[in-house]
C-alpha cells in the first residue's frame, strides 16, 4: 500500500510541475505610448499556447498578489495600482516624458512544486513620442526577456529580443513563440544572449524564456533544490 501511494504521489506532484511549468503571466499593452495620455495595462496567467486564461480565483498559489512596477526613462521606478477582474488584472500609468517605459513583475509563488519554486517574471516596454532607445534601463526581474528592436516603438519583422539572467546576457535559453492562427516556434539564444524572431502576420505574439537554476535554501521555510522561471512579452502588431 506505501508503495502505491507513493507511486500516485509521485505520479501527482509530476502533473502538477507540468501544469505550473506551463503557466505564465503576461503584460497586455500598447507598445506606443503618448506623453501625458493615460495607458492601459492588462496582466494574464494561463497557457496562451493552448489558448488557456485562467481565471483570477484559480491562479496558482499566490501569483494574483504580485506587483506590477512601471519604470520611467530616468529609471524612477513606481509600483502601480491594481484591480482584479474575473480573467484578468487592470493597471493604468501616464507618460511624463519622452522615452521607453518599462512594464514588469518578478514573483516568486509561495507554494513549491516538489523541490522547485517557480518564479513568474513578465515585462513590456512603451516607447513615448521621440524616443531613440531601443532598451530601457533600470531594475530589472532575475530572468528578463527585452525587445532591443525596433526603434521608436514600431515593429518591423523580424524582432530582436535579448534574455538577462541577473543583469547579464544568458546563452542557451529555450525561448518559444506562439503567435496568430496557432503558430509556434522555438528558439536559442546566442552566445550574446539574443533571438530574431519571425513575425509575418498581424495579430498578438506571446514570447517566453524558460530557464531552472539547480541551487539549494529554504523559501517560505520549505526546503528547495531547483528555481524554474519564465519570463514573458506580448507583442500585438
Amino acid at each position: 500500500m506505501k508503495t502505491k501511494f507513493s507511486v500516485l504521489f509521485a505520479l501527482a506532484l509530476f502533473a502538477n510541475l507540468g501544469w505550473a511549468m506551463a503557466h505564465a503571466l503576461w503584460i497586455e499593452t500598447a507598445t506606443k505610448g503618448k506623453k501625458g495620455q493615460e495607458q492601459e495595462v492588462k496582466i494574464y496567467y494561463g497557457e496562451y499556447g493552448e489558448g488557456v486564461i485562467e481565471k483570477v480565483d484559480d491562479w496558482y498559489s499566490d501569483v494574483k498578489d504580485f506587483e506590477l512596477w512601471v519604470i520611467d526613462p530616468a529609471g524612477n521606478k513606481t509600483l502601480l495600482e491594481t484591480e482584479g477582474d474575473e480573467e484578468y488584472f487592470t493597471a493604468y500609468f501616464t507618460p511624463e516624458m519622452d522615452g521607453v517605459y518599462r512594464l514588469q513583475i518578478g514573483h516568486s509563488a509561495k507554494d513549491l512544486g516538489g523541490e522547485y519554486i517557480y518564479q513568474f517574471n513578465t515585462a513590456s516596454q512603451v516607447w513615448v513620442g521621440n524616443a531613440k532607445e531601443t532598451t530601457v534601463e533600470g531594475p530589472k526581474t532575475d530572468l528578463a526577456l527585452v525587445l532591443t528592436s525596433p526603434d521608436k516603438g514600431g515593429l518591423k519583422n523580424p524582432l530582436h529580443f535579448k534574455v538577462l539572467f541577473k543583469g547579464e546576457a544568458k546563452e542557451g535559453v529555450t525561448v518559444a513563440v506562439d503567435g496568430p492562427t496557432g503558430w509556434s516556434k522555438e528558439y536559442v539564444t546566442d552566445v550574446n544572449g539574443e533571438i530574431v524572431v519571425d513575425t509575418p502576420w498581424k495579430g498578438q505574439y506571446i514570447v517566453e524564456a524558460v530557464d531552472t537554476e539547480e541551487t539549494s535554501g529554504e523559501h517560505y521555510g520549505s526546503p528547495y533544490e531547483f528555481i524554474w522561471r519564465c519570463a514573458t512579452q506580448s507583442i500585438k502588431k
